[in-house]
């Protein structure tokens, strides 16, 4: 990836659409629009303005706005340009040739924004909440990556990576001066930044469990015996038809997945075949599929009919919650979970409410960053793991010792920040964005 080349890219969805937006970064992105775009009435282009024209590429015209984005002051903090232009497929394809024409050259998946990291506009953690906003499905997830967006993870990693800094620097610095007889004081107030420094990773760390669900969603396997009321559940949750439900035994022969949000969280529901002994392969298969599916669940709703208790076992990693159904046709309301009537809608709310509670808790916290990625956990657990030795080694080891710890963590945290991000590292990150972004 060659930064000094100007790139161009379709930044809207392919298709056709009322609107197209075509976006070009480097050098050569003002001189290439001026050489395709001519405003109305000849008027000058101000830089962050959109100017109304005319676009000749490739052999088509087209009426369009143009703006024109100077650096450092743009996404990428290149010199950027952008066309919105009518949204034909064919008006959008001859455009970028035009821009191709001029020099420009096609960008790669991600690399408007890899730029803008390189540039210094965002952080490593930063530009991934970019493409975790563009993939999120739910309120939970779009704010969560505009946390991130806005650098609140970036904050908390930097507030514990410069109280290690600062531990690294006084250590480096009696060693370099042992004359000064500043060990000891030094050991003292290293021992209460750490502290502090671990402190805030551990709680970071901690958040990982509701970030990772509210990033990807939670999953939710609804099992029991036959005609226990498992279908006719998951269309009440959901809030409309979507699984047949009979009163033939085994009508659900395969698992059946549809989600739902609530308090802004994504629910993905799994009906799933009656557990028994099943009567031919078909249904057998079934079971075998639900026996799976409640094995990768983070949450099982075991649901048991009030009128014919027969409580369903299964192995799961996740919590079971315990759904009593058919109140409508049952006196009898157990404790120890929760009564509920697929059929009139009795009990659903407080069942949503602990799905939500057994997924979440108070996990997401308004307050601070969250850790919504497998590379960031596995990063400041690393981070916290390097800590912890540096900390413990206080005082029994040489500052020699506990200096190679602390200086692991940082290379640790930095990974999260893009500080110490390799190229490979880089590559793989941004080649899951899409082109124009």
């Amino acid at each position: 990836m060659n930064n000094g080349d100007t790139i161009v890219a379709l930044s809207t969805p392919a298709g056709r659409g009322a609107i197209a937006i075509i976006r070009v970064s480097g050098g050569g992105a003002h001189e290439m629009l001026r050489s395709l775009f001519r405003p109305f009435g000849g008027a000058e282009m101000t830089p962050n303005m959109l100017t109304l024209g005319e676009i000749s590429a490739d052999g088509i015209r087209d009426k369009v706005m143009a703006v024109i984005f100077r650096a450092p002051r743009s996404y990428t903090s290149e010199d950027m340009s952008e066309v919105h232009c009518h949204g034909s497929p064919e008006i959008a394809a001859r455009i970028i040739r035009g821009f191709i024409a001029c020099g420009a050259r096609a960008a790669q998946p991600g690399e408007f924004t890899r730029r803008a990291f390189l540039g210094g506009k965002l952080t490593l953690d930063e530009a991934e909440a970019v493409g975790d906003m563009i993939a999120a499905q739910s309120q939970a997830q779009i704010n969560a990556a505009y946390d991130a967006m806005r650098g609140r993870l970036s904050a908390d990693v930097a507030y514990i990576y410069n109280l290690i800094l600062d531990v690294v620097s006084a250590f480096e610095a009696a060693i370099d001066y042992p004359e000064e007889d500043v060990e000891e004081q030094t050991e003292a107030e290293a021992r209460e930044k750490l502290t502090a420094a671990r402190g805030r990773l551990e709680a970071l760390v901690a958040t990982y469990d509701a970030g990772e669900k509210v990033r990807g969603g939670v999953k939710v396997a609804i099992i029991g015996v036959p005609n226990a009321g498992k279908s006719s559940l998951l269309n009440r949750l959901l809030g409309r038809e979507r699984a047949i439900v009979t009163a033939n035994a085994g009508t659900t022969r395969d698992t059946v997945e549809e989600s739902y949000e609530y308090r802004g969280v994504l629910f993905t529901l799994v009906d799933t075949a009656g557990l028994r002994a099943a009567e031919d392969e078909a249904e057998r298969a079934g079971v075998k599929r639900s026996a799976e599916a409640a094995k990768t669940a983070h949450i099982v709703l075991r649901v048991t009919d009030l009128t014919r208790p027969a409580p369903a076992e299964t192995e799961t990693t996740g919590t079971v919650i315990e759904v009593y159904n058919k109140t409508d046709a049952s006196p009898d309301r157990p404790t120890g979970g929760v009564c509920v009537s697929a059929l009139t809608g009795e009990g659903i709310e407080d069942l949503c409410e602990k799905i939500y509670e057994a997924a979440l808790g108070e996990g997401v916290s308004a307050d601070g960053g969250m850790l919504t990625g497998a590379r960031h956990y596995e990063l400041a657990l690393a981070a916290l793991s390097a800590l912890s030795e540096g900390l413990d080694s206080l005082g029994s080891a040489t500052p020699d010792c506990v200096l190679v710890d602390l200086r692991r963590a940082l290379h640790l945290l930095g990974g999260i920040t893009g500080a110490s991000a390799t190229d490979d590292v880089l590559d793989s990150i941004f080649s899951r964005f899409c082109v124009g972004k």
